[in-house]
C-alpha cells in the first residue's frame, strides 16, 4: 500500500503514490499540514515510516492494483469482477469565506455578513454544478468548519472542501469554470469575501489496454460474470501509471456502501478477486518472460 492514499489527514490525496510517480516535488509532500498544522514528514518521522532510498528509484514493469468498487454497479449486474479501464479526473477545492462575527440578537438580517449564508450558497451551487452534467458527474462539499461555531453569534468564517469527478476532461474543465463564476458571484453578492484554491487537479486516466485485456482474458479463464468499469474513485494506480503499465481489479461492495462502517464485501468475491489478480499477473509475467527470451 502507498501512504496517504485517501488524503483524510494530508490533502492531498495518494500523496505518496505521487511523490513516486513525479507528479509531487518531494519537499512539496513532505511538507503538506494537517489541519492541527503537522508535516506530513513529521508524522512519517514519528512512526519510523520516512524511508532512505531515492523516491522514485524503483522501476517496474507493471503494477496490478486490487479494490473494492466502493460503488453500486457491479452488484446491480450480478458480476463478480469489474475489469477497470481507468479512472475519472478529480478536482479539490477549499474555501474560506469570510464575514463578519455579530450578535445574533441584536444584528438586524440587512446589516448581517454571514458566512454560513455564503457557504450554503455553496453547497447549493456545488450541488447544482454536479446536476448540470448527468449522467457521469458528481460533485459534493464533504467537510466544513463554521467559526466562531457558537449558538448566538453570526458566523464570521468559514471553510469548506469541495470535489467534483468526471472521466472526460473537457466536461471536468467546463464544470470547473462553472464552479468558480458562481461562486465568486454568489459570495460578492452578500458582501463576503472569499479564498478559493484548488489542490488538487488530478486528470482522467487510462489504464494499460496490454493490462487491462489480461484482467478480462483472467476473469474470463476462471469463470467470472465480468464487465469494463471506469473507477469512481481516486487510486493510487491513477498516478503510478504515469510512470510504468497499470490496471485494477474491481469486487463489488454490499449495497455500494463505501467509506462508511457498514462496508462489506463478501469472502468469495474477496477470494473471486484475488484469483483474477494471480492469474492476470502470472499471465503477464508469462508474456515478459517470453519476451525476454525473444
Amino acid at each position: 500500500n502507498w501512504t496517504n492514499e485517501e488524503g483524510s489527514r494530508f490533502a492531498p490525496a495518494m500523496l505518496a503514490s505521487g511523490g513516486f510517480s513525479g507528479v509531487f516535488e518531494k519537499d512539496y509532500v513532505m511538507d503538506q499540514r494537517d489541519r492541527e498544522g503537522i508535516r506530513f514528514g513529521d508524522a512519517l518521522d514519528a512512526i519510523g515510516y520516512r524511508g532512505e532510498k531515492p523516491l522514485g528509484g524503483h522501476p517496474m514493469s507493471a503494477m496490478f492494483e486490487l479494490h473494492i468498487e466502493q460503488g453500486p454497479i457491479l452488484e446491480a449486474e450480478g458480476k463478480t469482477i469489474g475489469v477497470v479501464t481507468g479512472v475519472q479526473g478529480i478536482r479539490w477545492y477549499e474555501a474560506t469565506i469570510t464575514g463578519v462575527d455579530s450578535h445574533a440578537g441584536t444584528t438586524p438580517m440587512s446589516r448581517r455578513k454571514d458566512a454560513l449564508l455564503g457557504a450554503a450558497k455553496v453547497v447549493e451551487i456545488v450541488n447544482a454544478v454536479g446536476l448540470a452534467h448527468p449522467p457521469l458527474a458528481v460533485a459534493t462539499v464533504g467537510l466544513m468548519e463554521v467559526k466562531p461555531n457558537s449558538r448566538n453569534v453570526i458566523p464570521g468564517e468559514v471553510f469548506l472542501t469541495i470535489e467534483m469527478r468526471h472521466p472526460d476532461q473537457d466536461v471536468l474543465d467546463a464544470m470547473h469554470e462553472e464552479l468558480c463564476a458562481k461562486i465568486e458571484a454568489a459570495i460578492s453578492a452578500l458582501g463576503l469575501t472569499l479564498q478559493l484554491d484548488c489542490i488538487l487537479n488530478a486528470p482522467p486516466v487510462h489504464f494499460d489496454e496490454t493490462l487491462v485485456s489480461t484482467i478480462r482474458a483472467a476473469a474470463e479463464t476462471l469463470g467470472y460474470g465480468h464487465r469494463d468499469i471506469v473507477s469512481g474513485a481516486g487510486h493510487d494506480a491513477a498516478y503510478v501509471a504515469r510512470v510504468a503499465p497499470t490496471t485494477m481489479v474491481f469486487v463489488p461492495c454490499k449495497d455500494g456502501i463505501s467509506h462508511n462502517e457498514a462496508e462489506d464485501t463478501s469472502p468469495a468475491d474477496c477470494a473471486a478477486g484475488a484469483a483474477v489478480l494471480l492469474n492476470a499477473v502470472l499471465a503477464f509475467d508469462a508474456r515478459l518472460e517470453a519476451q525476454a527470451k525473444g
